[in-house]
């Protein structure tokens, strides 16, 4: 039946286009406008496709009037007509070919006017029917969810789903990235620890083994086959947390059996948080180290018994899980949170007394192996070389003499007094920069809070039992160490995606310890349910770009042998530019976030005076953001030979005033067409704008005894994906 009706609805397609095509001409010939036109044919072309439609496609008899299912037929076409224009001017605007894009726009529009025909305009209108196709529809997914396979098979799906995520988010081009986590790989394996000085800022000392994987993609396969793999990685996620859902039902659950319905939505719920999506296929590591930390949670939830057992098995498993949990501490220290959080939560195991300690030190050693194992050699590699194995971090400990003797801690994020801090899931939505750079607004905490308050007063007043099974006791211990250690030394959310995950779980525990079994699944379905659609509409990026078929490109000019490359990070991060350069030149970074230290300056001076004292700086050069989109509109603009005196360009250019600081119409005396034209970022042209940055960099660059020759700066082309990142690139001397 659905084939019958595509071939038909095709076919009513062509005909349209063919009545679309003939009276647009007919009235053209006639002396009509092409506006004008335009509307009639497109008239002619909807009544064409709706007789053809009602009467072969779908052969619905609604038994209402013809106008009043002409109208919703011309309403659901103009609406498809609207989104084929939108995907259109999206993938355009996004850096795809016009083609490509017309491909795309066309098969949106017409699979949402299929869709809209077939489900809105010829379908059966009587109550029975839609109170019958919406109950199917509501069968059909429980169905699905409580099918045998359905946890197999969504743990198969998932990591598929964020790779397609992942591609359709676009080309990963966060801060971190363009910073380190491209440079330091590529400094590791060239062995540049020591002959490089903080390229990639401070952060040019972070354990690179993290993001080696990531750099052998996008170095031998195209982008969008790294962009997909990162996805898949953060897929597992999903999988890991099904595991942890299912193993917390099953336990609490009196028939033994684990509801994977349940299970399935709370894990899907847990994978809409806002730090996790604004994270999903990037490289930034929170997302990637969080299949570390719930893999070992996990492992320990699934040899439980054993775990809460006198002898050894569990204590070998509690170790197990403590190497997993140290190798993501080792690669991302700020997992360090859950590491602690876990071992304190082994503490309240209902286990004998001695066990309980014995455990939690199983699990420390565990951790401190896993830690030496992704991060040990990195911390004597930085001792060797620098003196300090957390280099340029802790320097007041070690001092380091390139580095400040102080402790880096970034204390913006925290709580600002003892009743914020008691409150702080109300801070952290009552201000989406409370917790980040990133506008978030994590809702799931303040839910999570009430409904602990009110389980413990619940408590007091003996109208609930604190008593969970030994896996919810794990649990909801875990998250809220974690939550209070987090809050105690980061407060930064992206910190936060494994106990993002994991509180959906917990809000559900809570909830059914509060109400009885059927109106505490209403009421967490619907708070849950809010919760994920919020943080799913709202979903912010730390930065995309359109896919190219590489991730980075850079034009190099041609430079001597023997050199140093000078990176001056005042406005954009650079680090990622260093592997187009020569390798035989050593970078520095000048004016960065490193705490330089009162050997820092003599050291850049002894590096540029070693390659003869020859050193080029590199800086941003500013792009014209709008020249593509203004380039798109007058090539629409053009085919219409409007007039700049006319009236269509003279509302336009009034339209433009009032909604757009960066077009306008171009009203230049030797302008006889309506074209549009970008007003310069910040009342600066182009060159301004770049010999400002000149300035700025020259009073870096002195700072260190060194000299920028201004008459020598050149500007050179480099992309990031398919968005252009051009760089200024100048002659420095001692």
């Amino acid at each position: 039946m659905i084939n019958k009706q595509i071939g038909w609805f095709a076919t009513a397609g062509v005909a349209g286009f063919a009545a679309d095509a003939g009276v647009l001409y007919l009235l053209l010939a006639c002396g009509l406008g092409p506006f004008a036109s335009r509307f009639f044919s497109f008239l002619a072309a909807v009544f064409v496709t709706w007789q053809l439609n009602r009467h072969k496609t779908f052969a619905v008899k609604s038994g209402e009037p013809l106008w009043r299912e002409g109208l919703r037929y011309l309403g659901a076409m103009t609406f498809g007509g609207a989104a084929n224009y939108a995907v259109y001017s999206a993938f355009i605007m996004g850096g795809w070919r016009p083609i490509l894009s017309l491909v795309a726009g066309t098969g949106a529009g017409t699979v949402l006017n299929f869709l809209s025909a077939r489900s809105w305009v010829f379908r059966d209108r009587s109550q029975s029917v839609r109170r019958g196709s919406f109950r199917s529809w509501i069968a059909g997914l429980q169905r699905a969810l409580a099918h045998p396979h359905a946890a197999a098979r969504a743990m198969w799906l998932a990591p598929l789903l964020g790779g397609l995520a992942a591609l359709l988010l676009g080309q990963d081009s966060n801060w971190d990235l363009l910073n380190y986590h491209f440079y330091n790989p590529y400094a590791l394996l060239g062995g540049r620890i020591g002959m490089d000085l903080a390229a990639a800022q401070f952060q040019s000392y972070f354990n690179p083994l993290l993001d080696l994987p990531y750099y052998a993609m996008v170095t031998h396969a195209p982008a969008m086959v790294a962009g997909f793999v990162m996805g898949a990685i953060h897929g597992l996620n999903f999988v890991l947390l099904l595991c942890i859902v299912r193993l917390v039902l099953g336990s609490s659950d009196s028939s033994g059996k684990p509801n994977d319905a349940t299970a399935i939505l709370l894990s899907l719920v847990g994978c809409t948080g806002p730090a996790f999506l604004s994270e999903l296929g990037n490289t930034m590591g929170d997302n990637t180290t969080a299949v570390f930390v719930l893999c070992a949670l996990a492992l320990i939830i699934w040899q439980l018994r054993h775990v809460v057992e006198a002898g050894w098995p569990g204590v070998i498993s509690v170790a197990a899980a403590g190497l997993v949990m140290g190798a993501g501490v080792g690669l991302k220290l700020t997992n360090a949170v859950y590491a602690v959080a876990l071992c304190l939560a082994l503490l309240a195991l209902p286990a004998p007394w001695l066990r309980r300690p014995a455990l939690a030190f199983a699990f420390g050693l565990g951790v401190l192996a896993g830690v030496a194992t992704t991060s040990g050699y990195w911390f004597v590699t930085l001792l060797q070389v620098f003196g300090n194995p957390l280099f340029p971090q802790f320097n007041a400990w070690f001092g380091a003499p390139l580095a400040a003797p102080i402790t880096i801690v970034d204390t913006r994020w925290l709580p600002k007094s003892i009743w914020e801090a008691l409150l702080f899931p109300f801070a952290m939505v009552t201000d989406d920069h409370r917790v980040g750079e990133l506008p978030m607004r994590p809702f799931i905490w303040p839910v999570l809070w009430l409904l602990m308050v009110l389980w413990i007063g619940a408590v007091a007043m003996r109208k609930s039992s604190l008593i969970l099974s030994v896996a919810e006791r794990l649990v909801v211990l875990f998250v809220s160490l974690a939550f209070v250690i987090w809050m105690a030394i980061f407060s930064i959310y992206r910190y936060a995606v494994p106990m993002e995950m994991l509180a959906p779980l917990v809000v559900w525990i809570v909830m059914h310890k509060l109400l009885s079994g059927d109106m505490a699944k209403r009421v967490a379905a619907v708070a849950l349910a809010l919760v994920a659609t919020y943080a799913v509409v709202d979903t912010r990026s730390w930065g995309r770009e359109a896919w190219d078929t590489r991730a980075f490109r850079v034009v190099v000019p041609d430079l001597p042998g023997s050199g140093t490359i000078l990176l001056i990070a005042d406005e954009a991060p650079n680090g990622w530019m260093v592997p187009f350069f020569p390798p035989e030149m050593a970078a520095v970074g000048l004016g960065t976030n490193f705490p330089e230290g009162p050997t820092y300056s003599a050291r850049v001076r002894g590096i540029v005076g070693q390659a003869g004292g020859k050193a080029w700086a590199v800086m941003p050069a500013h792009a014209d953001e709008q020249a593509e989109r203004v380039a798109q509109m007058n090539g629409i603009l053009a085919p219409l030979a409007l007039s700049v005196s006319g009236w269509p360009c003279r509302k336009l250019s009034a339209l433009l005033q009032r909604v757009s600081k960066h077009l306008r119409v171009d009203e230049a005396a030797n302008i006889a067409s309506c074209r549009l034209v970008a007003l310069p970022a910040g009342g600066m042209s182009l060159a301004e704008a770049d010999l400002r940055t000149i300035q700025r960099s020259d009073t870096i660059i002195a700072r260190y005894g060194l000299a920028l020759h201004a008459a020598s700066c050149r500007t050179y082309e480099a992309w990031v994906g398919a968005a252009p990142r051009p760089y200024q690139l100048c002659e420095v001397g001692l």
